[in-house]
């Protein structure tokens, strides 16, 4: 099985040395995504306006691939405070439409990678090569 990894052109540099996405086999593991626009900046103060640009980025990395949010089946949510997760959650569900609806884990962390950032979303997809 060989091992690919992506870093969708248009998505900012990465801050430390790793990819975006690596695919192994028909699984692609999206490294945790966060709310930052293409030049690295944090889009949004609300754990919602964060999720909105989360999902469009995980889109993007996953276009990149070969797939789509369809193509989603797990998804770990890392939250600086768990009580603003619904907010996330109003926007899954305009994302995801009516299902069906991928695997979640949720849980609260201390602090996520910068000042700021509200929400991380990890993401496991299927994208049949």
């Amino acid at each position: 099985m060989s091992i690919e990894a992506i870093n969708p052109e248009g998505m900012c540099e990465p801050p430390e040395p790793y990819s975006y996405a690596v695919r192994a086999g028909d699984t692609v593991y999206l490294a945790g995504q966060v709310a930052f626009d293409s030049a690295g900046e944090i889009v949004g103060e609300t754990t919602g306006e964060q999720a909105e640009q989360i999902w469009k980025n995980v889109a993007e990395v996953l276009q990149a691939c070969g797939g789509s949010l369809a193509n989603v089946v797990k998804i770990t949510y890392f939250c600086q405070d768990i009580r603003e997760l619904p907010e996330e959650m109003e926007v899954r569900r305009r994302v995801f439409g009516g299902g069906p609806y991928p695997a979640v884990t949720a849980c609260q962390a201390a602090a996520l990678g910068l000042p700021g950032l509200k929400l991380e979303v990890d993401v496991i997809a299927v994208i049949p090569q």
